[in-house]
């Protein structure tokens, strides 16, 4: 089957299940595909290819004999470096943790274990996922719609393997956009769930306040699937029906018309290219076709929250790692030592003023979600900006008004694909909403992309 590689989650489930694929064909398949294009992309730092075919040989014995745990079951999932995969590195993309093992899975490691998927790799990231940055120890992650450009930080080898068709789904972490950057930036599909909801346990931290954890694919319905079998879904019965490899099915096939959706404009579409702003205007009429209602709102303590993000990180990194400035600073890239040196130098009461900031978001927003049900705005202000081959960028990155504020209030949000620059590159357009919103952003993601096409559109690198 020449195009394995880009099948999704939920057709490879199907297929697995009834043994009409094996896992270790489906392994074979993919593996031959990063033979191929892992010298372009680097999107993983490490594939340990015996381990990958000896859990997939472990599954196809379990799918034989009918024990058929869910649509993962079989399913290869890559987890950013940062994440604890038993016996194997993580890395955390940094040289002073290259040599350490994990001596247990990270909890969401378990819990795809449990529901059957196959641990494929660990994907690249800038060290810490302190990104983005000129130097990567493990080299950076290029873009599949073009080599040149930067594929987002800092779960860039998440979304780059995902769009590549390398693997069907990934697990990255976003601190301050790290999932739906990579995700707006290589035109597939992230979900920063609400803060907790997607454990964190075996998780190497950036800034405890603000770090999250979730899935990424090529789809809202993939995506789904991921996040079912990673999150918390009854806080009194989580950790048991992980264990027992259930999950909950997120009502995809809801209906959506009638939902009220406020646009924040202001602030946000003033940086905006004009290719985004031309497709993001035909996505709010895609909505406003589906039979939503769709307004513009405007919400005053969004971009001072924005702006407290980087000292709310630079804090809490500098908390963090300050042992190995004391130990070993030589072993750090030299932005990264000194932004946690900065990080050091901030006054305590800039780090209290900048908590207040995102408190006052979080009220605001609390107010704005009992009158509307999502809320519209741009993943990026532009397509992926172009860089050298060491890492470096050439071109603006843009500013921390898109994503930063929703880490602050622990609030989820989807990026998803709604169109293509001028340059032939992804354009995302991410829907916000309340706490333990999940379900309705993602059938909502769905919905769209049953009436739209951008993201089966794929990259040849």
């Amino acid at each position: 089957m020449s195009d394995l590689h880009f099948l999704g989650i939920s057709e490879l489930g199907p297929m697995l299940a009834a043994r009409e694929l094996s896992p270790v064909e489906l392994c074979q398949a993919l593996l031959a595909r990063c033979a191929s294009l892992e010298p372009l992309l680097n999107a993983f730092v490490s594939l340990p290819s015996e381990r990958i075919f000896a859990d997939a040989r472990v599954a196809e014995k379990e799918l034989r004999r009918g024990d058929v745990r869910g649509p993962l079951h079989g399913v290869p999932i890559a987890v950013k470096d940062n994440i604890d995969v038993e016996g194997e590195r993580t890395t955390a993309g940094s040289r002073v943790l290259a040599d350490a093992r994990a001596t247990g899975d990270a909890v969401i490691v378990a819990r795809l274990r449990a529901a059957g998927a196959i641990v494929f790799g660990k994907t690249n990231l800038p060290e810490f996922a302190y990104g983005p940055l000129d130097a990567y120890h493990y080299g950076p992650t290029r873009n599949p719609w073009d080599l040149q450009r930067y594929a987002g930080g800092s779960s860039m080898g998440s979304g780059a393997a995902v769009a590549a068709g390398l693997v069907p789904g990934a697990i990255g972490t976003d601190t301050t956009g790290s999932i739906r950057n990579p995700a707006a930036w290589c035109g597939v599909v992230g979900l920063k769930p609400t803060f907790g909801r997607v454990p964190t346990t075996g998780v190497i931290p950036l800034a405890r306040t603000l770090d999250h954890a979730g899935p990424m694919a090529r789809s809202a319905e993939d995506c789904a699937v991921l996040f079912d079998a990673v999150a918390d879904h009854d806080p009194g019965r989580a950790e048991a029906s992980h264990r027992e490899g259930a999950g909950r099915a997120t009502p995809l096939r809801r209906s959506v018309r009638g939902l009220r959706a406020g646009v924040l404009r202001g602030c946000l579409w003033e940086p905006l290219s004009a290719d985004t702003a031309a497709a993001l205007t035909v996505a709010l009429a895609a909505l406003q076709d589906m039979g939503l209602e769709v307004v513009d709102v405007e919400v005053p303590a969004w971009k001072a929250a924005a702006e407290a993000g980087s000292t709310i990180l630079a804090c809490e990194a500098s908390a963090e790692y300050r042992r190995f400035l004391r130990e070993r600073p030589a072993d750090l890239i030299p932005q990264i030592r000194e932004r946690l040196e900065g990080g050091l130098a901030v006054p305590a009461p800039d780090y209290v003023d900048a908590l207040r900031a995102t408190q006052r978001l979080r009220a605001e927003l609390a107010e704005l979600f009992a009158r509307v049900d999502v809320l519209v705005l741009p993943s990026r202000e532009r397509t992926a900006p172009r860089m050298e081959a060491t890492g470096r960028l050439t071109e603006p990155i843009g500013g921390p008004l898109y994503a930063v504020p929703l880490n602050g209030t622990g609030l989820p949000a989807v990026s998803i694909p709604c169109g293509f620059g001028a340059d032939s590159l992804p354009i995302g357009v991410q829907l916000a909403g309340p706490a333990w919103g999940e379900a309705t952003l993602l059938a909502l993601a769905h919905a769209y992309q049953k009436v739209t096409d951008w993201h089966t559109r794929r990259p040849r690198p």
